[in-house]
């Protein structure tokens, strides 16, 4: 069974990364079939053209869909790639994350192993980069810089990275879906299961995605977008990482926004998503508690490690614990939108 896929990027006034990841992705030994590209740029039209003419070579084989943002919005941009594209597979990366050569040749082979469909979603991982044509097919992924990444001692620095991984931060609103081995289909291959999926590197069976989509409640600054977005789509189909599959990502996140806004921000989305997917309030209350409560200790001792003596990621969680009781039982008449508006009155003007 042959399958085809669709490159969908979401971007903002960074046509340096765009093309660049364009180029990346129509340089694969397995091309898309098509690219869907939505802008919030105010000269869209310009990069639009710069594209055009840039791979002006590929899209007499590539479809090219290239249209402004209906909402300024990393949720409502990515949902609208989503209507979109029209393959059976939907790579929806960031705009600053460069495909191995080989990248989607691999994931798309898991994908049309599954022959009985039991799987959602397939990730590869951060690798080194960019691309070196000299460097073996499957490297050690690159260390990404983290909070403990100044601690000593290796047993240490592996249980704080463990304790502040991606799936580590995000509360489920129900018991988690339990892994299990991999299907019987895909156990010749390369991959292993996991519960969450990075958002720069997610790619997903799109039928199943339209049942799915993004929470577009959050609008702005959408941290936990991604662990949403794959926790749920885990309720619809396996997740699964395919290691040889490598994803640079060029962290092009020119983010001015301070450690205790950028954490409060963290903790509101988890509340937010709680109060509209939550089956049981008083469940997740406890669960959200006890992990903002963890944090908020590990915090401690991470922010006065590195000097951080006003502990800006502490405080978030601390302040996290105290609205528990607003976003999860305050009787709001309209929670989306208090929860929109104050998005809006917190970091919207970044987004004008």
């Amino acid at each position: 069974m042959t399958l085809n896929w669709t490159l969908a990027i979401c971007t903002y006034n960074r046509p340096h990364f765009l093309v660049e990841t364009l180029r990346h992705a129509l340089g694969q030994t397995r091309p898309p079939a098509e690219v869907v590209v939505v802008d919030a740029s105010d000269d869209w039209e310009d990069t639009r053209e710069a594209m055009v003419a840039e791979f002006e070579r590929h899209w007499d084989e590539v479809r090219l869909v290239y249209v402004p943002a209906e909402v300024r919005s990393l949720t409502f941009q990515r949902n609208q790639a989503l209507r979109l594209a029209t393959s059976d597979v939907v790579f929806s990366l960031d705009d600053d994350i460069y495909l191995y050569p080989d990248a989607a040749e691999i994931v798309m082979e898991v994908y049309e192993a599954d022959t009985r469909r039991e799987i959602a979603m397939v990730t590869g991982r951060f690798m080194p980069g960019p691309y070196d044509a000299k460097r073996k097919r499957s490297p050690r992924p690159a260390r990404r810089g983290g909070s403990g990444a100044k601690l000593r001692g290796t047993k240490l620095r592996k249980w704080v990275e463990k304790q502040l991984a991606l799936g580590s931060h995000f509360v489920p609103y129900d018991d988690p879906v339990d892994m299990g081995p991999v299907p019987e289909s895909v156990e010749h291959l390369n991959v292993f299961p996991c519960r969450l999926v990075n958002g720069g590197r997610t790619t997903f069976r799109r039928e199943l995605a339209e049942e799915s989509g993004w929470t577009e409640l959050l609008r702005y600054y959408a941290t936990h977008e991604d662990s949403d977005f794959s926790y749920r789509m885990s309720q619809l189909g396996r997740l699964l990482v395919a290691p040889d599959a490598g994803f640079f990502h060029a962290d092009g996140n020119d983010s001015k926004v301070g450690r205790f806004r950028v954490n409060t921000i963290r903790v509101r989305n988890l509340l937010a998503l709680h109060a509209v997917h939550s089956p049981n309030r008083v469940r997740s209350a406890l669960r959200c508690g006890a992990s903002f409560a963890k944090f908020m200790s590990l915090y401690v001792a991470i922010d006065a490690a590195q000097k951080r003596l006003s502990l800006p990621t502490a405080r978030a969680y601390a302040y996290g614990i105290a609205q528990i009781p607003v976003f999860l039982f305050f009787p709001f008449q309209d929670f989306e939108g208090w929860y929109t508006d104050l998005q809006e009155r917190m970091y919207g003007d970044r987004y004008k």
